[in-house]
């Protein structure tokens, strides 16, 4: 599964506001309800807001993959976000999160949930990966980043 094929350069967010998983979160579902992707943002609020109180998305080294299954949805989607200044988000490491990688799925698709979520795993672990896509300021080079270096 390439991560291109999942976004678009209106689902990148290089500059995402917020200091916490409340806010960060609800800038996610109010940008995705401007793009057309989500229909309520509200909906897709909560339920992120739910998945994270199961356990926190953060993985720690300032990584998080917040997600969730969403009703009228055709395919997965997803969105980037960068967080300049680091958002507390329950990481495993305590430490603030700058890079989201946020996936919301059909509620009929689980396969395509899990592959998306694998997808993303496997390019978070590339070694240069992450400090390379904090550096990029601009949309466009964050989706060339995933274009190149999907697999």
């Amino acid at each position: 599964m390439h991560l291109d094929e999942l976004t678009h350069l209106g689902l990148i967010y290089p500059e995402l506001p917020g200091s916490d998983v409340h806010t960060v979160l609800r800038a996610f579902a109010d940008r995705l309800q401007g793009t057309g992707t989500v229909n309520d943002p509200d909906d897709l609020y909560r339920r992120l807001y739910e998945r994270e109180e199961l356990a926190s998305t953060g993985l720690g080294d300032g990584v998080a993959i917040p997600h969730c299954k969403l009703g009228g949805l055709d395919d997965v989607v997803l969105s980037i976000g960068i967080n300049r200044r680091g958002a507390e988000f329950g990481a495993v490491d305590k430490k603030p999160v700058h890079l989201f990688f946020l996936i919301i799925s059909p509620d009929g698709k689980p396969g395509a949930h899990l592959q998306a979520l694998s997808a993303v795993s496997k390019w978070l672990k590339v070694d240069d990966h992450v400090p390379r896509i904090l550096e990029m300021t601009e949309p466009q080079a964050i989706f060339e980043l995933l274009r190149i270096e999907s697999s």
